[in-house]
C-alpha cells in the first residue's frame, strides 16, 4: 500500500499526517508552530522524522503546504511571512535532507485539492474554497485543475478592499488585508478586545453571542456582514459551482451557513451554494499528502 507524509504548516499549529493513496490517514499529529522557538524549518525536519519512525509502510514522498506565495514548480516558497521566510528551496532542502520526492504549495491550495477529491466539491470541477482563521485564505478549482495565477498568488482574497474605509489604510504582503481585518477569527478577537478590553477568543465571541451579549452579538453580525461582501464578490466574478468553508469559524455550522447565504443572497440575484468542509481539521494535511499521488 503506497503511503505518504502530509503537512499543513499554520501560523500558530502544524499538523501532520501519514496517508495511503485514497487519503486515508494512518497516523496524524499535531503540534505548535514555534515549538523550537523560531527555528521552524527544524521543526518541520522533526515532525517529519517522527512520522517517518512511526510509519508501517515505504513512504513515496513529503507534500507540504504553506501559508505563503509558492511556486509549486519548482518548491520555492516565495514568501511567508509568518516565519519570515522568503526565496526558499523548501522542496529541494527536504529532498536533500530525507531522500524523498516532496511537492510544496500554498496552504489552501491542498486543502482545496483535499476537497475535490474526498470532501465536499467531489462532483465539482469549478469551485472554490475559502478558510477563514487567524487569516482568510482562498483556493480556486477551476476549469478541474487548480488555477494559480500568473506569479502564483491568485485567491489572495484577504487583501479585498471591500468599503470605501479601505483607502485609510496602506496594505503590505506581510499585513493582514481589509477583508481579513474585518471578518477573521482574529478580528473579531480583536475588535471585541477594542470595545470591551476584554481578551476572548472567536469561538467564545460567537459563544457569547448566542448568550445574548451585545457587544458579541454586534461583533459577530458585522463579521456575517462582512463574509457576506468578500463572498458575494466571488459568486459574481467566478460562478463557482459551491464555496467550501473551512478553518474555525466553520465550526459554527448550520447556523454560520444560513447568516452568511442570507447575508450573500440580499446582495446579488445570482445562485449561491455555501458549504462547510467536509475533511475538517486534517484537510490541508491530507491534501498536501494526496499530492505526492497526483
Amino acid at each position: 500500500m503506497p503511503t505518504s507524509i502530509g503537512l499543513d504548516i499554520g501560523g500558530t499549529n502544524i499538523s501532520a499526517v501519514i496517508c495511503d493513496d485514497r487519503g486515508n490517514i494512518i497516523y496524524s499529529c499535531t503540534r505548535k508552530s514555534d515549538y523550537y522557538g523560531d527555528q521552524y524549518l527544524k521543526n518541520i525536519e522533526d515532525i517529519i522524522e517522527q512520522l517517518l519512525k512511526e510509519s508501517q509502510t515505504d513512504i513515496c514522498g513529503i507534500g507540504i503546504g504553506v501559508p505563503g506565495t509558492v511556486d509549486s514548480s519548482t518548491g520555492t516558497v516565495i514568501a511567508c511571512p509568518a516565519f519570515k521566510w522568503k526565496n526558499l528551496g523548501l522542496q529541494a532542502h527536504i529532498e536533500e535532507k530525507f531522500g524523498l520526492r516532496a511537492f510544496i504549495e500554498n496552504d489552501v491550495n491542498v486543502w482545496t485539492l483535499a476537497e475535490k477529491y474526498l470532501g465536499a466539491a467531489k462532483a465539482c470541477d469549478d469551485f472554490v474554497m475559502v478558510t477563514i482563521g487567524t487569516g482568510i485564505g482562498c483556493g480556486l478549482f477551476l476549469g478541474g485543475k487548480l488555477y494559480r495565477g500568473h506569479s502564483h498568488k491568485a485567491g489572495e482574497i484577504g487583501y479585498l478592499p471591500l468599503a470605501l474605509e479601505a483607502y485609510k489604510e496602506t496594505y503590505h504582503e506581510n499585513n493582514f488585508g481589509f477583508f481579513e481585518s474585518k471578518a477573521s477569527a482574529s478580528a473579531a478577537s480583536r475588535i471585541y478586545r477594542e470595545l470591551t478590553q476584554r481578551n476572548v477568543d472567536c469561538k467564545e465571541i460567537f459563544l457569547l453571542a448566542k448568550q445574548g451579549d451585545e457587544t458579541a452579538q454586534k461583533v459577530v453580525d458585522d463579521v456575517y456582514k462582512y463574509l457576506g461582501l468578500g463572498l458575494s464578490a466571488l459568486f459574481c466574478i467566478l460562478n463557482p459551482q459551491v464555496v467550501v468553508i473551512g478553518g474555525g469559524m466553520a465550526e459554527e455550522g448550520t447556523v454560520f451557513l444560513n447568516e452568511v447565504t442570507r447575508n450573500i443572497k440580499g446582495l446579488i440575484p445570482l445562485d449561491v451554494n455555501l458549504t462547510l468542509t467536509q475533511t475538517k481539521k486534517y484537510g490541508g494535511a491530507v491534501g498536501s499528502a494526496l499530492s505526492i499521488f497526483l
